[in-house]
């Protein structure tokens, strides 16, 4: 008789098996597909809330929801402001801030 329970046993863990490799197949190719598509949404909302704040030398790469600012800025206030922009959109995971505060000599 324990060998009627095995092969009762066999059947479901085949198909749970069966169901969790579908379900990891799903979620990856799901991430792969529409990965582009959030990427493109937040560089659009960042290049609408940067260029309505002024900042036009700003340079945007993205990777899935993490964000690294470059380019060049006036001050401090400017770098910091454009990071805030970029963290307070939705779906921002990270932002790395590279921004160079530009030097303005007085003549």
């Amino acid at each position: 008789m324990p060998n009627s329970n095995k092969q009762a046993k066999s059947p479901f863990v085949f198909l749970v098996t069966l169901a969790v490799l579908v379900i990891a197949t799903l979620v990856v190719a799901t991430s792969y597909f529409l990965r582009p598509s959030i990427e493109l949404e937040l560089k659009n909302k960042l290049l609408n809330n940067f260029a309505s704040l002024g900042f036009n030398n700003t340079t945007i790469h993205i990777s899935g929801r993490d964000i690294t600012l470059h380019g060049a800025v006036k001050n401090k206030t400017e770098a910091m402001q454009a990071e805030n922009t970029a963290k307070e959109i939705w779906g921002v995971r990270e932002v790395d801030n590279q921004l160079l505060i530009k030097n303005h000599s007085i003549e």
